[in-house]
């Protein structure tokens, strides 16, 4: 969910729902297919932007803490995680930057053990952390300097997956790696895709990625070239996901529903973009169903689900004067 670009601004979520513009300041999801969850009951309106303090701390990804009232952004400047309390405007520092070796994040997740799973961009490694002690469980290290490990997916079983924007590899921690009491670990390559339809080229490739409801295929955005790929976690069988002709969609951070894709990009987009699309049954083809533009996001690069809402980070990648406070917006359901 997320991504840094070698050239530009940067741009890299996801809905089971067409979308559609209300007034005043967030766009609306409007339920296409029925599939999504009820949204919890909160007793106050939520607020619609929450700051995070700093003048370079550019936040890159985010994690939506299940069962909690907590979300998690981080810094790709410094390495500080921030977490943040949907109930208020404000998020505070969780975990100071530079702490071992976490100079620098990019996409990250928590799962049901309550572990927060965290990218560490060009550090090559990724790190994970108890949310309720704030104590180092592990650093998995792929041992690499050519690498840009950008996002994390979740299976059903409880596997993580990383993309890497520079290495052509998908990255791969097992739950028992997870569970393990070993801090110090390697990171492996799930799926090497050196040899595939996906071609790694200068510039940012792998970026966000989902794992399919069944737990059998990752779906990965390549930023650099608008594509789209199914890539079989079984047979290593990587496959493009045809787009139907829409042009200009980019995936820096993409949620998953069902089978409705959503993708965050400031790619082309400095308002931002969402694009959601309904993919078929084998998730080889997408038809997309809706865009939206701006109602608060400045060159935003992932999002999480908060119930039926997207909470979407601003990035503002390599933008010298950014606005400030850097900030999470608030995409608001019907």
């Amino acid at each position: 969910m997320s991504s840094v670009r070698l050239r530009g601004p940067l741009a890299t979520a996801v809905a089971t729902a067409a979308l559609l513009v209300l007034g005043g300041a967030a766009p609306a999801l409007a339920t296409t297919d029925g599939t999504l969850p009820h949204h919890a009951h909160h007793p106050a309106p939520l607020p619609t932007s929450y700051t995070i303090s700093g003048d370079k701390t550019y936040p890159e990804g985010i994690a939506r803490q299940q069962g909690t009232p907590y979300f998690y952004v981080g810094s790709t400047n410094d390495g500080t995680i921030y977490r943040g309390d949907v109930h208020h405007s404000a998020t505070k520092v969780f975990l100071p930057g530079g702490k071992d070796g976490r100079v620098s994040v990019a996409g990250m997740k928590t799962d049901r053990a309550g572990r927060l799973i965290v990218a560490g961009g060009a550090t090559g490694k990724v790190f994970v952390y108890d949310t309720r002690t704030r104590a180092l469980l592990h650093v998995f290290d792929t041992g690499r300097t050519d690498t840009f490990l950008n996002d994390v997916a979740l299976a059903p079983n409880g596997n993580a997956y990383v993309s890497d924007s520079l290495h052509p590899a998908l990255w791969h921690i097992t739950t028992a790696e997870l569970k393990s009491r070993t801090v110090e670990q390697p990171l492996r390559v799930g799926v090497d895709l050196t040899r595939s339809p996906m071609v790694y080229n200068a510039g940012f490739n792998g970026n966000g990625l989902v794992v399919t409801g069944d737990g059998r295929y990752v779906l990965l955005a390549d930023y650099n070239d608008y594509a789209f790929y199914r890539v079989d976690i079984r047979s290593h069988e990587v496959v493009p996901i045809t787009l139907g002709g829409a042009k200009g969609i980019s995936g820096d951070g993409l949620l998953l529903r069902g089978h409705t894709l959503t993708a965050v990009t400031e790619l082309d987009n400095p308002d931002g973009q969402i694009a959601v699309l309904k993919l078929n049954g084998d998730y080889t083809k997408a038809r997309l169903v809706s865009t939206v533009h701006g109602h608060g996001m400045h060159s935003p690069s992932t999002a999480a689900f908060d119930g039926r809402d997207l909470l979407i980070v601003n990035f503002q990648f390599q933008i010298t004067d950014p606005k400030l406070p850097f900030n999470v917006v608030r995409v608001r359901a019907q």
